[in-house]
């Protein structure tokens, strides 16, 4: 059976879920983020803010030599973060692969390694009733039984403290601070992989 969708079709996710909505929806909210913290409040994320962050987080990818079709391995807790990085990656065409934060370094190392990724985006510790999970710490476990030529990005999300190797470790919200929040998405053939799963 040979079966192909919309073959000839044009298209960029990123710009179904957020650029298409920007003329009408953009003070609207696109994101409500819930905390870990019940005693936290809500962040509610516009369309317009979401489209700055993952344009910026588009241009940081691009800064770290991620292309259309290289993998990026994201394992980050439920933050924002997460959102902003699937939708960078489909905004450059590059193809994501989600590891549930709650996976050991081996099984990070083995889908870093079986999909061949060219980076990996974490971050330093993710909070979940109550209790923390080392998410940087299983990145550099995992990074040992990979190509020194993966990189990682590092979200600080709550300033735990982390082991940080230079030349391989970046943070990421400092550099989406002096990304530029322009980053038009790239035009995708509808049988283009988006995600690894």
């Amino acid at each position: 059976v040979d079966i192909k969708w919309y073959a000839d079709g044009v298209l960029n996710v990123s710009a179904n879920c957020i650029d298409r909505h920007l003329p009408t929806r953009a003070l609207q909210t696109a994101i409500i983020f819930e905390p870990d913290d019940p005693d936290a409040e809500a962040q509610h994320i516009t369309y317009k803010e979401l489209s700055d962050k993952v344009n910026r987080f588009a241009n940081v990818l691009l800064s770290q030599g991620v292309m259309r079709g290289d993998r990026v391995v994201i394992y980050l807790p439920m933050i924002p973060e997460a959102a902003y990085a699937m939708l960078a990656c489909a905004r450059i065409g590059a193809i994501h692969s989600i590891v549930f934060a709650g996976f050991s370094p081996d099984a990070l190392a083995n889908r870093i390694n079986d999909s061949g990724a060219k980076l990996v985006i974490t971050a330093d510790t993710a909070p979940r009733g109550g209790r923390k999970t080392a998410l940087k710490s299983n990145a550099d476990a995992a990074l040992l039984h990979c190509s020194d030529k993966v990189r990682c990005l590092v979200v600080k999300h709550t300033g735990d403290q982390t082991t940080w190797i230079d030349g391989r470790d970046v943070d990421v919200k400092y550099l989406m601070q002096h990304a530029s929040p322009e980053c038009p998405p790239r035009p995708m053939n509808a049988e283009d992989p988006l995600f690894v799963l």
